[in-house]
């Protein structure tokens, strides 16, 4: 059966500004992704990973240049991991959303604070007071007064401090008696790659989560250095890459935080097949569009609804639109 491609692009507005040490987005530009064939179509979304130099402008020409190439041939790698992954759950939307099923209808989840002003910090932590992580995003700036309004405002939760390699070693060393004090359950990449070799010579009780300096063939040289490692769809190509590492990482007896880009839900479900396998659960990025789409995931606090609907919608055949998207002119 002839497998045909299209893609399109799809703009989504946040809500607010989304801050991290390195960067502010105001919206996400997303490349979705259409497989099918004459019976059924399945989606996937792309989110190019700009840290790991994969732009919009890149893959989408990549897809004009290789349209052909990938209908024939599925399951040759592609160059860019983003879009390895939204093939790949795209090709699995469309041969499996049939029989997809989910135990459960709801999940937790962490959720993350972005580096803002110290009303809007409040007004965010009102709204999930106690819940049971909050991941703080920081730059060195204002550190322990967050963590002050957190404790305050949020007393019950477990912090988890994403730095994004937005700390020194020297500015590490130096707080970190303070970050003990507010009983910081973890600090998620807190140095830049290559620097990781520093933490160490840290004692502490404060655990360290692999993020950027984690790469798909670089397990065994950061293992000893880490104690969680952050398991994303996008950054890894895809759900069988992960299942791999995660079995890796299991047998060194560590720990698994399934994560994610800010992005829609359609980015977002697939990685919901892992939650069993992992140990914390990051996977907030659709609550932050201003519009996701139709059926989305629903977040309340920490809780996020499944609505079975998102992932089955309009079995009908090639025509599927995905809510519009691919509607002909």
């Amino acid at each position: 059966m002839t497998l045909k491609l299209d893609f399109k692009k799809k703009v989504f507005y946040l809500k607010d500004n989304f801050k991290i040490s390195r960067e502010t987005k105001s919206k996400i530009n997303a490349i979705i992704i259409k497989l099918y064939n004459n019976n059924a179509s399945g989606f996937g979304e792309c989110i190019p990973y700009k840290r790991y130099n994969e732009t919009f402008k890149k893959i989408w020409k990549y897809l004009e240049n290789n349209r052909e190439n990938i209908e024939k041939n599925l399951t040759k790698k592609v160059p860019y991991l983003s879009l390895q992954n939204a093939l790949e759950n795209a090709n699995s939307h469309l041969n499996r959303k049939k029989r997809i099923k989910f135990l459960k209808n709801q999940f937790i989840t962490s959720v993350t604070l972005t580096i803002d002003n110290k009303g809007k910090i409040i007004k965010n932590l009102k709204k999930i007071k106690n819940i049971n992580h909050i991941k703080v995003k920081l730059n060195s700036s204002n550190v322990i007064r967050t963590l002050n309004l957190i404790k305050i405002y949020s007393p019950k939760s477990k912090i988890i401090i994403d730095t994004n390699e937005g700390w020194s070693f020297n500015f590490l060393n130096k707080i970190l008696p303070k970050l003990e004090q507010y009983k910081v359950h973890m600090i998620e990449q807190p140095l830049r790659e290559g620097s990781d070799h520093l933490l160490k010579k840290l004692n502490t009780k404060i655990l360290f989560c692999a993020d950027e300096s984690f790469r798909k063939n670089n397990l065994n040289k950061i293992k000893n250095i880490y104690d969680f490692f952050n398991i994303k769809l996008d950054k890894f190509g895809g759900i069988s890459n992960c299942k791999k590492l995660i079995n890796k990482i299991k047998k060194l007896k560590k720990k698994i935080m399934i994560g994610c880009m800010v992005s829609s839900s359609l980015s977002i479900i697939p990685a919901i097949q892992l939650i069993k396998k992992t140990d914390l659960i990051d996977l907030d990025g659709a609550f932050y569009l201003e519009k996701d789409f139709k059926f989305s995931l629903k977040y309340r606090k920490d809780t996020v609804k499944i609505d079975k609907k998102f992932f089955w919608i309009n079995k009908t055949g090639p025509e599927e639109s995905l809510q519009g998207l691919f509607l002909k002119n």
